[in-house]
């Protein structure tokens, strides 16, 4: 038995965001929570127009930050009721959307965010109706359950989820990305690849995930470079909006070893999430290989890198050199020390961190061991 959820809506191309008033409408939807990470943006400026001709109420709430955390959700769910809002618009990268995740959550849930990420709070009422515009083309936020929040008291960067809390309608609209600086582009776009190669290796992969991680994949690997390299095209542009989306979606069956390593230590180090799962990517595929070598070997002939006509093994080991050589070109992290010294790495307390955090999880396909997780620490140094 598996389980499928996802949005009831998605608007896909250039000028979805036409749509808004009349989602927010049909939603019966009239104060809007206007959730963003800068209120001068571009967009943003552009929606908060489009909306107050149209007659609603805007309130926005710019008060979160790249790695959002129990302050930001707290204080994001009080603003929320002060304003007496009816609904939410995330218009942001993951992290914007993840806060609204959980302050949607909240707002009709009580209590404090740090209750369901630590304590077990369990969630018992549908949140508050939120859509959400990607302003980048990678977390896949958008199309999951799952918000993730650095917990101030601990350091841990952990997740809090539940299947109501997805987004009633995604508007994946190019001119939402086209100002997007090309070191995002690369870092969200590493993500999303991240997504798709993991979620379709993962032992939870379902037929309706692994269809989604494929097509993710295709139309990422495809575009990712014309995207970075021509900041206008919009239909690379959409493409990979379209991929991002796709991977979230798979993502929802759960993560592998880059996700379960980078995450962690992307929050000791101060690494952004896209750019440590840039760094681990290529190390969870070799970590795995003899535990997912049918599918890795799918994952190199879906890129087409010249894998045909090879073992599986051989093609396998072709995908990761693709990864390899697009992450070169396209300039996107490759180790730790990019982001701090090798000397301030300590190898052991990263390892404890992890299993601490993340050890709960059972996606991989090779088992979690201490040794694989020093492994790839040290591989990545």
């Amino acid at each position: 038995m598996f389980e499928f959820i996802n949005n009831r809506n998605v608007i896909v191309g250039e000028n979805a965001l036409a749509k808004l008033p009349q989602s927010l409408r049909w939603n019966e939807c009239k104060r809007i929570f206007l959730t963003v990470f800068q209120n001068d943006a571009s967009i943003v400026r552009r929606i908060i127009e489009d909306l107050t001709r149209e007659g609603f109420h805007i309130t926005v709430y710019d008060k979160i930050v790249s790695e959002p955390d129990l302050i930001v959700i707290d204080s994001g769910a009080e603003a929320y009721q002060k304003s007496h809002c009816d609904c939410i618009v995330a218009v942001g990268g993951g992290s914007v959307i993840d806060a609204s995740k959980a302050i949607a959550m909240l707002v009709k849930n009580g209590g404090c965010i740090e209750e369901y990420q630590m304590e077990g709070r369990v969630v018992k009422h549908k949140p508050a109706v939120f859509f959400t515009v990607p302003t980048t083309a990678g977390t896949g936020a958008e199309a999951t359950k799952i918000s993730v929040i650095v917990n101030n008291h601990n350091g841990w960067k952990k997740s809090v989820y539940h299947d109501s809390m997805i987004a009633e309608t995604v508007f994946l609209d190019p001119n939402a990305i086209l100002s997007l600086p090309r070191k995002i582009m690369v870092s969200t776009g590493m993500d999303a690849i991240t997504h798709a190669i993991e979620s379709y290796i993962s032992l939870n992969a379902t037929p309706i995930s692994e269809m989604q991680s494929l097509k993710a994949l295709e139309l990422l690997s495809s575009n990712i470079e014309c995207a970075c390299r021509e900041p206008e095209n919009l239909e690379a542009k959409t493409n990979m909006l379209l991929g991002s989306y796709l991977g979230g979606c798979a993502i929802n069956c759960g993560i592998s070893l880059a996700h379960i390593v980078g995450q962690p230590l992307g929050a000791i180090y101060h690494i952004p999430h896209g750019d440590a799962c840039s760094i681990f990517l290529t190390h969870s595929m070799r970590a795995n290989l003899s535990y997912a070598t049918a599918k890795l070997a799918r994952v190199a002939r879906e890129l087409k890198a010249d894998a045909f006509g090879l073992s599986d093994e051989e093609a396998a080991l072709e995908g990761i050199r693709w990864i390899e050589r697009l992450k070169q070109t396209i300039g996107a992290p490759e180790k730790l020390t990019d982001y701090v010294k090798a000397k301030d790495i300590d190898v052991e307390y990263a390892v404890e961190f992890i299993l601490e955090s993340m050890g709960h999880l059972k996606n991989n396909p090779r088992p979690l061991e201490t040794g694989v997780l020093r492994e790839m620490i040290q591989a990545a140094i």
